[in-house]
């Protein structure tokens, strides 16, 4: 997984071309980054093959760390996980810094060991090595939710040492003799830095992405009654660029009755003459499965959470420490239940679906009430699949307008389009079906996007967001290198009058010229020393009256 800001860039080992990794080789080798490596040197096969490991490693996450030198600001957009070439493709030449890695990741207990290394070959960059960790540190803090970092430094680099010490890493206790390079053995130092932030913090997590929507990938029915494939379809979601992964806590007895008339029985669309005890049945994902979905999840760096339809469900979530919720769309109007969910205390998202705009308010109320400060609406049309004609995004932020609450979109579209759209007016959060692979033929696998499909939804919507930029910051234009500046036309002596002879606006503009917009108030001016033909017009060149 890649993690981008508006001016680092932190790629995936397992995302960078063949070339970048050959310099990274050669990098790890230097003897003077070599000799501070519990092993001197390693084979290009070797380096190679440990590439290969970390494609199937949870544990293990290493990134070469890049810095866009012409950002203003760092304001972090995300994850993705593209190619190198894709990723570089919105940054101006951004340059090397290091790598940095996060190892023995533990999300049980919230720690993972940090390394890095700075790319010595560049001289003109300053404070590699700082910006890398502080890269890293959010990744780890603020990304993952991670409670402590720690690190081992030999005991002769005490150039680290002093280092990691200065940026509030804390000495923990030496491990004797814990390395034998070239027949001697080295003392390591333990280190570790501990976040101030409460463990408990949810919303800092769900945060993730403050630019750009929180993208929840919804499993329901997709598992097909396999553990394997729901195993399979997080590995998958987690690779993807999503946030989170939603999953449905029922059973067929706490939705409907096991009745055989026509008021059970499902006319037209896809699931044409189910009787709905039945359609249940099949969908429903074990409750046994959760406790090791959650694990995984965690594991893999996405938030678990999902929506319950009772209370005995709320109550299996809590044990599992179910970290928000979902009221699902033919839930919202069950008011009990609501008020059930918003005892946790913890972040609500209601789906509108079914309920009008009074229904809404009082559901949004009754949460309020009961302490629930995070509150996401998902305008949500209760359609599978939903027509294009049927969405009316255009309401969605009208949601934020009429309720105070942030607003997102459940989309049960087919493709990228609505997510995109629901990006463009402002979404905090969208949600979309997610099936391993459309031949599975699960029941929502028609309104579902498989892997690839989701990789590219998730991609769309990063895009969508960057191509919005900031309404409250306007960008330096690109090519405005090749507009006009202020150029003398032919040599001026010191004392010289500017005339229109002398000095014109033409193409291309150097970085020093005067604005074009100035030229008439230049003309009748004096030159402040001599000028030679073919360089731009500078202020200094101006005589003071």
């Amino acid at each position: 997984m890649n993690y981008l800001s508006s001016k680092f860039l932190a790629i995936d080992f397992c995302n960078l071309t063949e070339e970048m990794l050959l310099e990274i080789f050669a990098l790890r080798n230097h003897p003077e980054i070599a000799k501070f490596m519990y092993s001197s040197a390693i084979s290009q096969r070797r380096h190679f093959e440990f590439v290969n490991r970390l494609q199937e490693s949870l544990t293990e996450k290493y990134w070469a760390v890049f810095e866009d030198t012409q950002a203003k600001e760092d304001i972090y957009i995300g994850s993705d996980n593209s190619l190198q070439e894709e990723v570089l493709v919105g940054y101006n030449k951004p340059k090397f810094l290091g790598v940095g890695s996060l190892s023995r990741i533990n999300f049980t207990h919230k720690h993972s060991y940090i390394g890095i290394y700075k790319n010595i070959f560049d001289n003109e960059l300053a404070h590699k090595g700082t910006k890398i960790l502080r890269f890293l540190e959010h990744i780890a803090f603020e990304v993952l939710g991670l409670h402590a970092l720690f690190l081992e430094v030999m005991q002769e680099n005490i150039q680290a040492y002093e280092f990691y010490k200065r940026n509030g890493y804390e000495n923990r206790g030496v491990l004797r003799e814990f390395v034998c390079k070239e027949k001697a053995f080295s003392d390591v130092v333990i280190m570790s830095k501990i976040t101030q932030e409460s463990m408990q913090d949810f919303p800092r997590s769900i945060s993730i992405k403050k630019t750009t929507p929180f993208i929840v990938a919804e499993l329901s029915a997709n598992h097909n009654g396999s553990l394997e494939i729901a195993r399979d379809s997080l590995k998958a979601i987690a690779k993807s660029g999503a946030h989170a992964v939603k999953l449905q806590t029922y059973t067929p007895e706490c939705l409907t009755l096991d009745a055989r008339n026509g008021y059970f029985r499902i006319r037209g669309g896809l699931w044409d003459n189910y009787y709905l005890y039945d359609l249940y049945k099949q969908a429903q994902m074990p409750w046994e499965w959760h406790k090791e979905l959650f694990q995984l999840g965690s594991e893999l760096g996405l938030i678990v959470f999902s929506s319950p339809f009772s209370i005995k469900g709320v109550d299996f979530l809590e044990s599992l420490g179910c970290p928000m919720y979902k009221i699902a769309s033919f839930e919202v109007l069950d008011l009990e239940l609501i008020e059930y969910v918003a005892r946790s205390r913890k972040p609500m998202i209601l789906s509108s679906g079914i309920a009008n705009d009074d229904e809404l308010a009082e559901a949004i109320s009754i949460c309020k009430a009961n302490g629930v400060d995070d509150i996401t609406v998902l305008h949500c049309v209760s359609a599978y699949p939903a027509a294009l004609d049927s969405m009316n995004l255009a309401y969605m932020p009208r949601l934020r307008e009429k309720f105070g609450v942030k607003f997102g979109l459940s989309d049960h579209t087919r493709g990228c389009l609505c997510g995109s759209i629901a990006t463009s007016l402002g979404a905090s959060m969208i949600e979309k079906h997610f099936v391993l692979d459309k031949s599975l033929k699960s029941l929502d696998a028609d309104f579902s996007l498989d892997s690839k499909e989701f990789q590219e939804f998730c991609k769309t919507i990063l895009d969508t967001k960057t191509a919005l930029g900031d309404a409250a910051a306007q960008n330096i234009k690109s090519g405005r290198e090749f507009g006009r500046g202020v150029w003398v036309c032919r040599d001026i002596k010191k004392g010289e009058i500017f005339t229109r002879e002398n000095i014109r606006v033409l193409r291309p503009h150097a970085p020093d010229s005067l604005n074009p917009r100035l030229y008439k108030s230049i003309l009748g001016k004096k030159a402040a020393h001599s000028l030679l033909f073919g360089t731009p017009l500078r202020s200094k060149d101006i005589a003071l009256m």
